[in-house]
């Protein structure tokens, strides 16, 4: 193993007021631990070299160190790949002169978790009801059945049209009423921007510790009641990276 690099691995920052150990292992196999300043600490760890970092293997780390601290008691997570030369560096530019913005931020999160929601069509099923209400979609399907796709580009070009739009169609109609049922057991939610044309949405939901079990319960309902339809993935608890304050760079 190379030597130490002498920098510092920087996770995000927690409440001072907890005595125990993190028992957590973080990005190149290090052992996490805290620099503690005034109301506020730290969470760290070494880095063997600078050079080496940034692998999947300790983007997974990263997560996993914020996630499971942030089940447990608020953190303000920073973004993968932090690192500070001098650990000193830590308490004294970024700590102690933002004590009190992070100290009410924290505050305000204790208590909560955060969750994500994606909520997808399922496609197949989709894609039948498209064909079944869309009769220019089912001719196209019948002309490309058998043919390459040089053969037929206008058509399939045309047929992905379609689909996208009736997508979008049907997206208007789901969300909205799923997004309804969450906020009723949920304190805050940030709607993130979708990826695929078959996303029906993802939110980011912060859930109040007591309330977990009723949010968890709403879910599950709303995965039983669309099982047909939509397919549900909820990750949690998480650190609540959609609901933080500006931290610095």
């Amino acid at each position: 193993m190379a030597a130490p690099s002498g920098e510092t691995y920087f996770y995000g920052i927690l409440l001072n007021d907890r005595e125990e150990h993190l028992d957590l292992e973080g990005v190149q196999n290090q052992p996490v631990r805290k620099i503690s300043s005034g109301r506020l600490a730290a969470v760290v760890s070494d880095v063997d070299t600078v050079e080496d970092l940034g692998t999947p293997h300790d983007l997974v780390a990263h997560t996993t160190v914020l996630d499971r601290i942030g089940a447990n008691e608020p953190v303000l997570p920073l973004a993968f790949g932090t690192v500070v030369p001098d650990p000193g560096e830590i308490a004294r530019d970024v700590l102690e002169p933002n004590e009190q913005q992070y100290y009410e931020s924290l505050v305000q999160l204790k208590g909560h978790a955060q969750y994500t929601l994606l909520v997808r069509f399922d496609r197949d099923e989709a894609l039948r009801e498209i064909v079944e209400e869309n009769r220019e979609a089912a001719e196209l399907r019948v002309a490309i059945a058998g043919t390459s796709e040089d053969e037929t580009r206008p058509q399939r070009i045309r047929l992905g049209e379609i689909i996208v739009g009736a997508f979008e169609a049907k997206r208007s109609t789901e969300a909205e009423p799923l997004l309804e049922r969450l906020e009723e057991v949920t304190a805050e939610r940030v709607v993130r921007d979708l990826g695929q044309a078959e996303d029906v949405v993802e939110v980011a939901v912060l859930v109040e510790n007591d309330a977990v079990e009723d949010f968890e319960s709403t879910v599950e309902e709303l995965a039983e009641q669309n099982q047909s339809r939509l397919v549900f993935r909820l990750l949690g608890p998480q650190a609540p990276y959609d609901f933080l304050p500006k931290l610095p760079a």
